[in-house]
C-alpha cells in the first residue's frame, strides 16, 4: 500500500501511525466474537463520523485477546490524543451498551481500555511492515505457536545475556543461583 499525500487548505502531506492499546487490567474479553466484532465495527463507524472532519483514515485493525492494534492516517491540526479519544471513547460505550456485564469483569468501573497507548510514527518505507504485522493480530503464529508447543534450543536474548549457573557458596556449600553476562 502506498502513502499518498492529502492536500489540505493550508498545507500536504500525511501522518500516519502504528498505534496499540490494552484492555483495562489487560483482561481477554476480546477472545468472545461478538465483543470483537462490535469492537471492529466501533471503530468503522467512529471512521465514518469523525474520518471527513479530522482527516481520520484507518488503513489497517489487527484485534487480539487483550489488546488492540491500528494502523491510522489523520490529517494536522489534530493532534493523535484526539484520534484515541474517538476511538476508545465510541468504542467502549458501543460495548458496554451491547454487553452490560462486560462491566462487572472490569470490576463495576466505567473503563473498557487501558488509559495508556504506544504509539510509531511511521513513513513510507515502513509502512508495509506495520500493515502486515497489525494484519497477523490475533492469529497464530507459525508451526510451533499453533500446535502450542515451545520452541527447543533457541535462547532468547535475555537468556543470551544472562546465564544461570548453579555454582556452591565457598564456605557453606548450599547452592545459590548466578547470573552473569556472557
Amino acid at each position: 500500500m502506498k502513502i499518498e499525500k492529502v492536500s489540505y487548505s493550508s498545507s500536504l502531506g500525511v501522518q500516519t501511525a502504528a498505534v496499540n492499546f490494552a484492555i483495562k487490567y489487560r483482561k481477554s474479553l476480546l477472545v468472545d466474537p461478538g465483543v470483537e466484532k462490535r469492537v471492529y465495527e466501533s471503530f468503522k463507524e467512529t471512521e465514518q463520523v469523525h474520518g471527513k472532519r479530522t482527516g481520520m483514515k484507518l488503513l489497517e485493525v489487527g484485534i487480539d485477546q487483550d489488546h488492540v492494534h491500528i494502523v491510522v492516517q489523520w490529517g494536522p491540526g489534530i493532534p493523535l490524543s484526539k484520534i484515541m479519544q474517538l476511538l476508545k471513547g465510541r468504542s467502549a460505550r458501543d460495548v458496554f451498551e451491547s454487553f452490560p456485564k462486560l462491566r462487572e469483569e472490569l470490576y463495576n468501573k466505567g473503563y473498557f481500555w487501558s488509559p495508556a497507548y504506544h504509539f510509531l510514527t511511521t513513513g513510507p518505507s515502513d509502512l508495509r511492515h506495520h500493515l502486515e504485522y497489525v494484519r497477523n493480530q490475533g492469529k497464530p503464529k507459525g508451526r510451533c505457536a499453533s500446535e502450542g508447543q515451545k520452541r527447543k534450543g533457541r535462547l532468547g536474548w535475555r537468556q543470551r545475556r544472562f546465564r544461570i549457573r548453579k555454582r556452591p557458596f565457598p564456605k557453606t556449600g548450599q547452592m545459590s543461583f548466578d547470573a552473569f553476562g556472557a
